[in-house]
């Protein structure tokens, strides 16, 4: 790699703050991160915004790539396999998020990171396959600035999620929606996905998702609408399975998903 690889610095932009994410330690090769869980974890259709950890995860497994590329290379996500094992807790406690480096080379790299609870459970587990663009230099400020919402505020009512019609979700401009360049943070297109998933399936807190399988094919302006249509491909006695499409503010498709749910009640 040309230039000389330094740790990035982490920033703190919208999406972090809404789902309150706080690193602790960055390198090239590993890097750990908290999440404080609380009320605005808890939805109205999904039962829990298990998506919401796409987040940290995003973060923690991107910033190793960052970490140990030149200044002038910054990472950016080809495609996220999430596995969502249990509910996260919302009594306050900290959730910690750790990540590893898998593979590198001049074009990117593959990462995999965890989330588990304060007892050590495993809540959720991520891999990432992400390459690297030239930029200036890393993001040092946010684009958009925000607001940090309330404890009493839920991450759908943060961030204005809308729902027109059955299976289609739409993500209003919003700063707590962006990471650091202004774009829809990857995170927050999962969300963005398992609530149009939910949605489609008129889940009514009766499903969890299990798995995301998310391919980025091209940005998502946080100052404009994100729209996600969901199409059901799948539902049975007790697992759904879900296609999920966003179109950025262009009218272009930003981002392909395939969700996965498991009924949790009748």
């Amino acid at each position: 790699m040309s230039g000389t690889a330094a740790t990035a610095p982490f920033l703190i932009s919208g999406a972090e703050a809404l789902i309150r994410v706080d690193p602790v330690d960055l390198s090239p090769e590993r890097a750990e991160m908290t999440v404080e869980s609380g009320p605005w974890l808890r939805d109205s259709v999904a039962g829990v915004s298990r998506g919401a950890l796409a987040v940290p995860l995003d973060d923690v497994t991107g910033y190793i790539v960052a970490s140990g590329s030149p200044r002038e290379r910054w990472p950016v996500s080809l495609g996220i396999r999430l596995d969502l094992l249990a509910d996260p807790p919302m009594d306050g406690s900290s959730l910690t998020v750790t990540g590893e480096l898998i593979a590198r080379d001049d074009r990117g790299g593959t990462t995999r990171g965890v989330v588990v609870d304060g007892t050590g459970a495993l809540i959720a587990l991520i891999t990432q396959r992400s390459h690297l663009i030239s930029v200036d230099g890393p993001p040092m400020a946010p684009v958009l600035p925000f607001v940090a919402p309330g404890d009493d505020v839920s991450i759908r009512d943060a961030l204005g999620i809308r729902e027109p019609v059955r299976g289609v979700v739409e993500l209003p401009a919003t700063a707590l929606a962006a990471n650091g360049s202004g774009n829809v943070h990857g995170g927050i297109l999962i969300c963005g996905c398992e609530f149009a998933a939910m949605s489609a399936l008129d889940a009514d807190g009766g499903f969890r998702s299990t798995s995301i399988d998310i391919a980025f094919v091209r940005p998502g302006n946080a100052a404009g609408t994100t729209t996600f249509r969901a199409d059901v491909v799948h539902s049975g006695r007790s697992l759904a399975v879900v296609r999920v499409t966003a179109v950025n503010s262009s009218a272009k498709t930003c981002a392909i998903a395939t969700v996965t749910a498991q009924r949790v009640s009748s």
